[in-house]
């Protein structure tokens, strides 16, 4: 049961970090997109992007985390 608590804890950490971490990568490629183009360019688009990111951060690290505690546990 530890291991379960602590995969959500890392997926959820994992998610948080990416989401925050795309939405900054993605606004500074769409400020340089806009001034290159001389159009504004619409900035929700990086909100929107993010989440699937973000998901996918934190499904990936919770079953990485929970394939560990698992195999930790099975090596014991």
């Amino acid at each position: 049961m530890r291991t379960v608590f602590f995969s959500v804890a890392i997926g959820l950490a994992a998610g948080v970090i990416c989401f925050f971490l795309s939405v900054a990568f993605l606004c500074f490629v769409l400020l340089i997109v806009s001034a290159v183009s001389h159009n504004h360019v619409d900035f929700t688009l990086a909100y929107r992007v993010a989440a699937p990111v973000a998901l996918l951060a934190a499904a990936s690290g919770f079953t990485v985390m929970m394939v560990r505690g698992i195999r930790g546990a099975l090596a014991e």
